[in-house]
């Protein structure tokens, strides 16, 4: 039994320099590879989000501003002199024959809202919108900014 430990550690202490070689060049290759791999691959940067917000006046002449959020218009304010102003949430619908897309909501909880993005889905700075309240259209078409 002592001989047989004795050759098991005498061929471990003998083929340690070799193993051990082994693990530094793996480990020398592997802390390389990740260097390199942090080095070359690109860094994701943040994005701020796009907001703009588009001013017009409504059928009866009255401001609205509808908010533009990373590609899709989320709602319109519709500010009423003398009164509290009246939010109206829009969901996406569809695109016209002219390929504009359609945003509808509700004024209210009423009436209809319906908002026709002119740019065809490109919103810009500058770029128009188009507001119906029940379809009475907009007096003033909305002109998008930042603000």
């Amino acid at each position: 039994m002592k001989k047989l430990i004795a050759q098991f550690f005498g061929s471990v202490w003998h083929n340690l320099p070799q193993k051990m070689s082994q693990l530094i060049a793996i480990f020398v290759a592997t802390v390389f590879f990740l260097g390199m791999g942090t080095i070359l691959l690109p860094t994701p940067t943040a994005q701020a989000a796009m907001v703009l917000y588009c001013d017009g006046l409504d059928y009866s002449g009255d401001p609205y501003k509808a908010t533009y959020v990373d590609g899709l218009f989320t709602k319109i304010l519709f500010i009423r002199p003398g009164l509290p102003p009246i939010n109206s949430e829009l969901t996406y619908d569809s695109v016209n024959s002219q390929g504009q897309p359609i945003y509808r909501g509700a004024y209210l909880g009423a009436a209809d809202v319906v908002l026709i993005d002119l740019s065809k889905g490109n919103v810009k700075p500058g770029s128009e919108v188009s507001v119906a309240v029940d379809n009475l259209w907009n007096q003033q078409r909305g002109i998008c900014g930042i603000q």
